[in-house]
């Protein structure tokens, strides 16, 4: 056995974690940085692992992305959990918008969003692997919630909770995104965030609440 793989053997649960989030943090840097084509080599050094250590942990590239992006949408879902059903849907969906403005709509996230669309015209598996792994989890996920809701009779969005989720999140995104993928990226407070999370929950359950099932 070589000492590479002798040390990432040796390597404890909790150290293990350590490299992972490590080396999560840094494929996302690099892969902005240096587009896709980015060697697994380049990454293993801005992460401060030993190759074997990354190949351990991640196969190959593809399954280094797709666990980025896995990581990037379970952030984003995170308020479609457990406890969801104690919660006003405009609470909820108020707490999902955050999450977007938060963890999507920094300068480095939208550079990395620009980096992936310039990508997929060269690796259109990795552009399928990016949609299905981030944006389709998130809108299903959604649905899912709505769904439930609507159940509850807390929504109401016609029988097509997908085509509701899809528009909530396109809400969201706005021009945010829009002007960022242009290269007009521009910090946005957090009392601007807050507003912007709360008039799109306003603006969806004006749009699918309750008052719809009476009509």
């Amino acid at each position: 056995m070589s000492r590479q793989s002798s040390t990432a053997a040796q390597l404890t649960p909790s150290q293990l974690l350590s490299a992972r989030a490590r080396i999560l943090e840094a494929a996302a840097e690099m892969f902005r940085t240096h587009g896709y084509d980015v060697s697994m080599d380049v990454i293993a050094t801005a992460a401060n692992v030993s190759k074997q250590t990354l190949y351990n942990q991640f196969g190959s590239k593809e399954d280094l992305f797709k666990a980025m992006i896995a990581d990037r949408a379970a952030v984003m879902r995170a308020p479609l959990n457990a406890s969801a059903l104690e919660r006003h849907p405009r609470d909820m969906l108020a707490d999902i918008a955050r999450q977007y403005y938060q963890h999507a709509c920094g300068e480095h996230e939208i550079g990395y969003y620009r980096m992936m669309i310039g990508a997929s015209q060269q690796f259109p598996d990795i552009g399928r692997a990016y949609y299905e792994a981030g944006p389709k989890q998130m809108v299903e996920a959604l649905a899912q919630w709505m769904a439930r809701e609507e159940r509850l009779g807390r929504l109401d969005t016609g029988g097509d909770p997908v085509m509701a989720a899809e528009h909530y999140l396109s809400l969201v995104a706005g021009q945010v995104e829009a002007r960022g993928l242009l290269g007009l990226w521009t910090e946005m407070s957090p009392a601007e965030m807050e507003r912007r999370a709360r008039f799109c929950a306003d603006i969806f359950m004006r749009a699918f609440g309750p008052h719809r099932l009476m009509g």
